[in-house]
């Protein structure tokens, strides 16, 4: 009997536990780029290049399998070889068909060719790199587009806490207000005035509510998450520890292995003019055969070696190689104009960083005087010696400081994401 209550208890219980526990649970930036990059559909070409690259790649190495084929051929010409002679009494000068027929099995055996079959493979495998570079591109673009989301979300809803803070703050000094008209300490006017802030401010959370939904919609969309409020996300903890210059960013690495391929262009260049011999095989029937003389049907073979080189091509290789050379050249420019773009930029970024970090010394400071000023306002609203306009004007500066100190915290540690991501270490 107890051990059925505490089962019934237990099911009874374990739902509402649950609920508690993902009330509790908070999605984190980390977790919004994972979901974000998860979902990617450029992530699938991640395999399909791989797919590709292994088909490729065995395409290649089948260069040192034998080639077979079968050719076929019949013709008719109009004059065939003749052997000029004078009869010979007893002997018939054969005379050759002017229908051909022939049916042959060729086939190709490569024995060495300098190294192209090789220098092949590191031009396709260069290739697959930057195939997969140009995905991960795509998706730090994502991840700068989700963050870039997050925050924003976090930014309006410090706003909308200021927001909500400020109406529960007029409804107080408004209720206030009531009893301080009708003992005849405050004209109504100013009642009105502590309304209409109040109207002000809620059509204010109406708007920066309605653009934050907006966002969250967004972020839902490429995360495939269910967010229904900023509440749900965690603040972002991040630190800068070294701002010594580096580059990370997939861009880069773009570069890099673009000239990593000029590197296998110019190796598979270089042997072009290398001697390349190859086995071959012949064996048909038809007529003729390889005895031109004999007109009936014959079978027939040949086996040798061949060799190609190309013993001189105009200076076309070394003209190739001058070619890849000037597009090294080029990508190298394209990196120094990288870095120095990006060293402006972190410059700029670093500044901003110190800048915000000064800015919310001041801030707690300003705040806290003006906490006092707006103690001092209320206590004289009360006693009615200053009217509501000029108790609002304290209040409204104290919320904006607020606002102000929370909009630098967060572009705080905006400017600190902007940072690393902008070294590509997002």
């Amino acid at each position: 009997m107890n051990k059925t209550i505490f089962y019934i208890g237990f099911l009874l219980l374990f739902p509402v536990a649950l609920l508690a526990q993902q009330k509790q649970q908070k999605i984190s930036l980390q977790q919004c780029l994972q979901e974000a990059v998860k979902n990617f559909p450029a992530q699938q070409q991640f395999k399909l290049n791989q797919n590709k690259h292994t088909l490729e790649e065995n395409n290649i190495k089948k260069s040192y399998l034998p080639q077979m084929n079968l050719n076929g051929l019949v013709s008719y010409q109009s004059d065939v070889t003749k052997v000029p002679a004078p009869p010979i009494p007893g002997f018939d000068m054969p005379v050759i068909s002017k229908d051909w027929y022939k049916i042959n099995f060729d086939l190709d055996q490569l024995i060495w060719d300098g190294g192209m079959t090789k220098n092949r493979k590191a031009l396709q495998t260069a290739d697959y790199k930057i195939s997969d570079q140009q995905v991960r591109i795509k998706t730090f673009e994502l991840k700068k587009q989700v963050s870039i989301l997050y925050f924003n979300i976090l930014f309006l809803q410090a706003n909308l806490d200021a927001m909500h803070l400020l109406v529960t703050d007029l409804d107080s000094r408004i209720k206030d207000a009531r009893s301080a008209v009708i003992n005849g300490m405050l004209l109504p006017s100013d009642l009105d005035a502590l309304k209409v802030n109040k109207k002000l401010a809620q059509q204010q959370i109406i708007e920066k509510y309605g653009n934050q939904q907006g966002l969250i919609a967004s972020l839902n969309q490429l995360t495939h998450l269910k967010i229904h409020s900023a509440k749900e996300l965690l603040t972002p903890q991040t630190a800068i520890t070294s701002y010594t210059f580096v580059n990370n960013r997939p861009e880069y690495k773009m570069l890099d292995l673009q000239k990593s391929k000029l590197t296998a262009l110019e190796s598979m260049t270089s042997v072009k003019r290398m001697p390349v011999f190859k086995l071959f095989g012949q064996a048909g029937y038809g007529r003729p055969g390889y005895d031109m003389l004999n007109n009936d049907f014959d079978t027939y073979y040949k086996v040798g070696v061949g060799l190609h080189w190309n013993i001189f091509d105009w200076n076309h290789v070394k003209h190739e190689k001058q070619i890849l050379k000037i597009q090294s050249d080029i990508i190298n420019t394209e990196q120094e104009t990288f870095n120095q773009s990006l060293r402006a930029e972190l410059g700029k970024l670093q500044a901003g960083i110190h800048k915000y970090e000064k800015l919310i010394k001041t801030d707690k400071a300003i705040l806290q005087l003006q906490k006092n000023v707006v103690d001092a306002a209320n206590n004289k609203l009360k006693n009615g010696t200053i009217t509501a306009t000029a108790y609002l004007i304290e209040l409204n500066k104290e919320v904006h400081i607020q606002l102000t100190m929370q909009a630098h915290k967060l572009q705080l540690l905006f400017a600190k994401y902007q940072y690393l991501t902008a070294i590509g270490n997002l």
